[in-house]
């Protein structure tokens, strides 16, 4: 009865400790080097534009969840329309950073672009896309 007892307390002391740690606010690196982990989604709709309109801004935030610091080396868009900001110094681990990008509507039509990040996590290069309706 004693054993019983004792194997049910472990257990619930086990359990109880992983979800202490699965609701923890701080952030563990989980993966050797650096590591961008984008907060939302990899894309954004702009929605609709009026041709010559007001640009508009949209910023894609990211955490490094590695061990080294992330290095953006390059930014790239698909289009003369896009411009790009992002953070020119390394990004700590832990560390926060955010790529903003501003769509400029030019000419008229439906787009789906490209902005293409060059830095020093594995595999070198991934892309955010953007998406709207230039009336």
């Amino acid at each position: 009865m004693k054993r019983v007892a004792l194997i049910i307390s472990m257990l619930v002391a086990t359990v109880t400790m992983a979800f202490a740690q699965a609701g923890s606010t701080e952030r563990v690196a989980t993966k050797e080097g650096p590591q961008m982990t984008f907060v939302g989604a990899m894309s954004h709709d702009f929605g609709d534009f009026v041709v010559g309109g007001d640009k508009k801004t949209y910023a894609f935030e990211f955490v490094n969840d590695g061990t080294a610091p992330v290095v953006i080396v390059r930014v790239a868009s698909s289009c003369k329309c896009i411009s790009v900001k992002y953070p020119r110094r390394p990004i700590p681990p832990q560390g926060k950073g955010a790529i903003e990008v501003t769509y400029d509507p030019k000419e008229e039509g439906v787009f789906n672009k490209g902005v293409h990040i060059n830095s020093n996590i594995e595999g070198g290069v991934l892309t955010l896309f953007v998406k709207g309706v230039v009336k």
